[in-house]
């Protein structure tokens, strides 16, 4: 198995995560590999093909490595690879596939689709000029285009997600530097002055006995002491707890960064009020598991969200521009209506012409009084 694991990190970057999927994409080699069944080739072809599959894996998996003219390079050998399997067995349209996919490797998703764009005219030219058969070029064409974009798709999803990834790691660090310093404050300002007035009414019960004053006058003062000391105790739990309380403002704060990374614009308007914490805790992350979604899975370049009440009712509004076709079984949609349904109120799902999440909370003046 360290063997295994060895070789898999020889033949891809460790950093790029790409798990097993670059070796089942080769299960499409299975379409030349069986024509060559079919169409036995001769001793001088099968030097060609060995040599062919040999040139091909090197590419392939140089590709994963490169960036900038080497990728290009690898781009064009698979292609060539491509012309010299042709002449072969028309299973060889096989290898322009590859070569298309590779284009999606590119830094940018604007170069990609022009790489994309030159091994499809290079493929064109090709079957003008060798007169092939459309059972060559057709599935060529086809799938190297599909098969690419749905490539160039992912990998922008990718980077998104590493670049989401990046800043919820980044803020994240920001926020637990933040609280340290919150807490070493509020706690210096709390306790400072509890302990003082601790200290002196010890002492002053010490001197009580000392000077034999009467008993009921000092345990008044150890009576005031354990007082102050409990009252102490439940302030600095108190502050504690309010720490890991999610706030709407840090979540709105958390979402522009995420959204920046993303390249879309996080519109905000939001109605000053008093709420619950709790309540407040629950729309935050209702807000984080919108955001996250939007930024994973929408295709927009603006996000509103909203905050207003009217007529006692609390009414979040998330919406985007992109279209939900399948959302009966995200995990992020039922999280958000479960807890909006926690709190006593309802979400309503939007979806033409636009995306939209309404969350209503009902009676709302009467709960926060």
């Amino acid at each position: 198995m360290n063997l295994l694991l060895k070789i898999h990190h020889k033949l891809l970057p460790k950093e790029a995560n790409l798990s097993y999927t670059p070796y089942l994409s080769l299960a499409y080699l299975g379409i030349f590999l069986t024509n060559l069944y079919f169409y036995p080739p001769t001793n001088s072809e099968l030097a060609i093909i060995m040599v062919g599959m040999v040139t091909f894996l090197v590419c392939y998996f140089r590709a994963y490595w490169c960036q900038g003219r080497q990728l290009v390079f690898c781009i064009v050998a698979l292609s060539l690879i491509g012309v010299a399997m042709a002449e072969i067995n028309w299973g060889a349209s096989v290898f322009f596939v590859f070569s298309a996919v590779c284009c999606s490797f590119l830094n940018t998703k604007r170069n990609s689709l022009i790489a994309l764009g030159c091994v499809i005219l290079f493929i064109i030219l090709y079957s003008v000029i060798t007169d092939k058969s459309s059972y060559f070029w057709i599935p060529s064409i086809l799938f190297s285009t599909i098969i690419t974009l749905m490539t160039i798709h992912q990998v922008e999803l990718d980077k998104t997600n590493q670049a989401l990834k990046i800043s919820q790691q980044q803020i994240q660090a920001l926020a637990t530097t933040a609280e340290r310093e919150r807490i070493s404050r509020d706690l210096h300002d709390l306790l400072g002055h509890s302990l003082s007035v601790i200290t002196l009414k010890a002492e002053l019960a010490g001197k009580m006995i000392d000077k034999n004053i009467d008993i009921e006058q000092v345990r008044a003062e150890i009576k005031a002491v354990e007082q102050l000391s409990r009252e102490t105790l439940a302030q600095v739990r108190g502050a504690v707890t309010g720490y890991n309380q999610a706030t709407i403002a840090v979540e709105l704060l958390q979402a522009k960064v995420a959204t920046d990374a993303a390249n879309i614009e996080l519109i905000s308007q939001l109605e000053t009020l008093e709420m619950p914490q709790h309540i407040e805790s629950q729309l935050a992350l209702i807000i984080r598991e919108a955001i996250t979604n939007v930024v994973r899975h929408a295709d927009t370049t603006k996000v509103w969200v909203n905050l207003t009440v009217n007529e006692q009712k609390l009414v979040l509004r998330i919406k985007d521009q992109g279209k939900i076709t399948h959302h009966n079984t995200n995990a992020g949609i039922n999280n958000m209506r479960e807890r909006i349904d926690k709190l006593g109120g309802k979400m309503h799902l939007s979806t033409e012409p636009t995306t939209e999440f309404i969350f209503t909370l009902p009676n709302f003046g009467a709960g926060a009084s």
